[in-house]
């Protein structure tokens, strides 16, 4: 089928622009279920590849990246050929167009060898890229498309005229990321979760884990089937007190790490320093891009279910960041508290959705966005949580009322990133579709509202056991997984990885102000999207 988005490339098809176009009744749906306009069908002589198991676990590749990426056009032109050895042997990296204008995308090709020079078969390696000119502060990630057959497309869209230096990470191995979906992510007991009991005067201590699968007993259980499902977290009875009298648990990074560092015995040789975060030392590549008028594309209002772009944007400057999602707007602080006005805010996340309150607060002097703000729970890190405190996301979602919604628009913000690391997935899974089924009470009861998920953005790994626990592969996987979970129901993503990734800043959990305020200016130009000019 000859969509909108496809109907470039046949156009410019030397083949495939000649056939016209055949009519049919059937229907293809974009995320969401909704309908998909179409031109008419164009019968294909293919060779059928096979996707393979890794991809049918990652099920978001399939569609608007996969589907602009043409075989045909990757062997079309010459290529600037260099090569790369990597622990699993050596990845040729060619530029496929060398004749670039401005608005349109440069493209490179990453094939994949082993130490005999022979192609892999397979896919699976997490690559990570970015195409800037830091003299101009010009900068825009690439998309990868993952061809699930050792080759690999990465796509960047040409922003501005000069020079572009293309920068190519291969931010994880397959066998690494087997590793921790095929082992790490499928144990439980591994967040080293530290509980201390107490009656005001005695304190005991004891170890703790979320659980959802397994026998136990003699244990102190606590459960929230309407936040957590059937994942509970049991801790080891303590000798003299109670289990009610459980009262902070905390989980240390640096019990993590041991933990994590217990799993990588044996596998220590997956995890040497060119099999994960290491730039291919085939790039920079050096692309120059010519000038040329940019006839820019409409883009859809900002809203739920939007169709991942090839360029999710780029940075014009060091402080200005351009979203091709969909159209937004750089707010005043006048326009921000007309948008806001109507709205009571309620947030669940981590400190990085607080960041955005404390910057609402700081550059426009808006303070209601941390009026309701909640830690998710439990977290991990230094400080020590009070259990009989915990607020969970269904439960707060559940805690607005009608009569609440119908006073002003009611807009909840909500995360699942950075603290799940160590959760196995079927326990995050399962909370994912516990928030999921609070949403949809939340809609049906009160539908003017609006709910937010904030996603997850790559950040610093300091050690090589955070590459494990806190992989950037880990959330970028949990990126996927909540698109898929909450797709379809009305749901807005605020998807900041590639403002982030292509950011001059260093990429950080908490990064600097500059960013969180181009990442504000996306997230209202969802909330309030009638106040951006087409």
């Amino acid at each position: 089928m000859v969509n909108t988005t496809t109907d470039t490339i046949v156009r410019q098809h030397p083949e495939l622009h000649q056939q016209k176009f055949e009519h049919n009744n059937e229907e293809i749906e974009r995320p969401g279920g909704y309908d998909v306009a179409h031109h008419g069908v164009l019968r294909l002589f293919m060779q059928v590849f096979a996707i393979g198991e890794y991809m049918k676990d990652v099920p978001l590749l399939i569609g608007t990246n996969l589907i602009r990426a043409s075989r045909d056009e990757v062997r079309a032109n010459t290529y600037t050929l260099v090569r790369q050895i990597l622990v699993e042997g050596m990845a040729e990296v060619m530029l496929h167009n060398t004749n670039i204008q401005k608005g349109e995308f440069v493209h490179i090709v990453i094939e994949a060898r082993d130490k005999n020079n022979r192609k892999r078969n397979r896919g699976g390696d997490f690559f990570m890229a970015v195409m800037q000119n830091t003299k101009l502060g010009k900068s825009t990630a690439g998309r990868v498309i993952d061809y699930a057959n050792g080759t690999y497309s990465v796509f960047f869209y040409a922003a501005w005229a000069g020079n572009g230096s293309v920068r190519v990470q291969l931010a994880f191995t397959r066998e690494i990321i087997n590793f921790i979906r095929q082992v790490v992510k499928t144990k439980e007991k591994l967040q080293g979760i530290a509980g201390n009991f107490t009656d005001g005067v005695t304190i005991e201590s004891s170890n703790c884990s979320m659980i959802s699968e397994g026998l136990w007993s003699d244990k102190c259980e606590y459960m929230n089937a309407n936040s957590m499902g059937k994942t509970v977290l049991v801790c080891d009875r303590p000798s003299t007190l109670k289990c009610s009298q459980l009262n902070v648990i905390s989980r240390s990074v640096k019990k993590m790490n041991k933990i994590t560092a217990d799993q990588m015995q044996g596998v220590a040789d997956l995890f040497e320093k060119t099999s994960y975060m290491s730039r291919l030392q085939a790039t920079p590549l050096s692309v120059t891009i010519q000038d040329g008028a940019v006839t820019a594309q409409p883009l859809e209002s900002c809203g739920s279910d939007i169709p991942v772009p090839l360029s999710d944007g780029y940075w014009e400057t060091r402080e200005l960041f351009i979203p091709l999602v969909c159209r937004s707007k750089q707010w005043s602080k006048e326009e921000v508290h007309r948008c806001l006005s109507d709205k009571t805010i309620i947030a669940s996340g981590d400190s990085t959705v607080k960041q955005i309150g404390k910057i609402l607060i700081a550059q426009y002097e808006y303070h209601g966005f941390l009026e309701r703000f909640h830690f998710m729970a439990p977290r991990a890190g230094r400080d020590e949580e009070t259990v009989p405190e915990f607020v969970f996301e269904s439960d707060l979602i559940d805690s607005i009322t009608y009569n609440e919604c119908q006073s002003k628009v009611s807009f909840v913000m909500l995360n699942f990133c950075f603290h799940y690391g160590m959760w196995s997935t079927q326990s995050y899974i399962e909370r994912l579709f516990r928030a999921k089924l609070a949403v949809e009470r939340f809609i049906k009861r009160c539908p003017n509202s609006k709910v937010m998920i904030k996603l997850s953005h790559p950040r610093e790994h300091v050690f090589r056991e955070q590459s494990v626990h806190s992989s950037n592969w880990v959330f970028y996987d949990q990126n996927r997984i909540i698109r898929y979970v909450f797709a379809g129901i009305g749901v807005l993503f605020l998807d900041i990885w590639d403002m982030v990734s292509s950011s001059l800043e260093k990429n950080m959990l908490h990064m600097s102000s500059n960013v969180i305020q181009q990442e504000i200016n996306l997230m209202l130009s969802y909330i309030c999207h009638e106040m951006v000019g087409k």
